[in-house]
């Protein structure tokens, strides 16, 4: 090898080297939404919602099986349904607002609860007003 070669060759191990080192540097400073924990509030109130869409599928299974005759007894699980999807839509609320926590599970389940408290808004007025 001549002595040009070697040079260029120990250049590019230099830049090699210098390039590897930067890019270790900028992983480094970039924030990894991974590492962060979920918020207690948010699995609270995750499985909250969990208990309300299981309570509303089950009265609604209840007006399905009777053709909408639905029984005085379906009405303890649906407004424990309504209740546990109101508790965890402020659950979710409070556990976005807290700092350095992963938010996804609270985000799902905002959008989750909403939906489940909207389904009830409108079983609600139709079944006062009718169609």
């Amino acid at each position: 090898m001549s002595e040009e070669e070697r040079e260029a060759l120990k250049a590019r191990q230099e830049r090699k080297e210098r390039n590897i080192r930067e890019q270790k540097e900028a992983a480094a400073s970039r924030v990894s939404y991974v590492r962060k924990p979920l918020s207690g509030r948010s699995v609270i109130g995750m499985v909250l919602t969990v208990i309300a869409l299981a309570l509303g599928g089950y009265c609604l299974y209840l007006g399905y099986d009777t053709y909408g005759q639905v029984p005085f007894s379906a009405g303890g699980p649906a407004l424990c349904s309504m209740l546990c999807g109101l508790a965890a839509f402020i659950y979710h609320i409070c556990a976005l607002r807290e700092r350095d926590t992963n938010g996804i599970l609270s985000k799902i389940g905002i959008v989750l609860a909403a939906a489940l408290l909207l389904a009830w808004v409108a079983i609600l007025v139709i079944g006062t007003r009718g169609l």
